[in-house]
């Protein structure tokens, strides 16, 4: 299983990832949109120096763009995404994280139902086609009730790339928002197939990377990983108490550990 780390891209630590033991970088989709080609080539190539990867990027889609409700804007949408996504297969990504819980969110008084077939169209006319493409794989992320209202446990987000069918769109399970759910790590089991793409931060200890002796049993988790046949990827997202890469390298080697 390779280790990475969740920082920004035009943040200068991110050459130093690979020093802390990560195996790659996962960046943030949405600020790409902000960015020239030529800037990105840039750090795509100091990247590669560094000896580090960028496989994965988050945070799909901003904020400020909604993507259901009545405001939705389709083509603005599409724009946006193949924006994006040209610009993240030039860093090499191979998997992008739909999350942007407030993109997502049903809107005060909207149907849910509606909510639930504008998110199903979003994933199936213009994700999957856009990331197919550029041999990209969407996993759409679970978050939890305090940050979103749809889309919260990897049973309801199973069900929608079941409903999708696509290739190009599968699930991620991430630790913080799974435990913050109270889904049981057996259940994972539920999800072979599905799953390509993990995060971990502690829900007992205000969202920090996995430390030795925290309190928390990072030990089933990868149990329940492997029982689903999960061999792939897994970014630390969350936070750190002191320096940054020192708090991230020992959570990199303690998670080695276990599995």
């Amino acid at each position: 299983m390779k280790i990475g780390c969740c920082m920004s891209l035009f943040d200068d630590r991110i050459f130093s990832l690979s020093q802390a033991g990560a195996d790659y970088v996962e960046i943030g989709i949405s600020e790409l949109n902000g960015h020239s080609r030529e800037e990105i080539l840039q750090r795509a190539d100091a990247l590669k120096a560094s000896g580090l990867s960028c496989l994965a990027g988050n945070l799909l889609f901003p904020g400020g763009m909604p993507l259901v409700g009545e405001a939705v804007d389709r083509e603005k949408t599409a724009d946006y995404l193949s924006d994006v996504l040209d610009k993240a297969a030039l860093l090499g990504i191979h998997t992008i994280v739909f999350g942007s819980g407030k993109a997502r969110a049903v809107p005060e008084g909207y149907s849910r139902e509606k909510t639930w077939e504008q998110l199903r169209s979003l994933c199936s006319q213009l994700i999957a086609p856009s990331a197919e493409s550029r041999d990209i794989v969407c996993c759409i992320e679970p978050l939890n009730r305090g940050e979103c209202n749809i889309l919260n446990t990897c049973s309801e987000s199973a069900r929608l790339v079941r409903e999708v069918d696509k290739t190009s769109i599968r699930l991620l399970v991430d630790l913080y928002h799974f435990d913050l759910e109270r889904e049981p790590r057996a259940s994972l089991a539920g999800y072979r197939g599905l799953l390509a793409h993990a995060h971990i931060a502690s829900a007992k200890n205000g969202r920090l990377f996995p430390q030795p002796g925290d309190g928390e049993d990072y030990a089933s988790f990868f149990r329940a990983l492997q029982e689903a046949g999960y061999e792939g990827s897994l970014s630390l997202e969350g936070s750190v108490k002191g320096d940054f890469l020192e708090f991230a390298g020992s959570s990199i080697r303690y998670l080695h550990t276990l599995f």
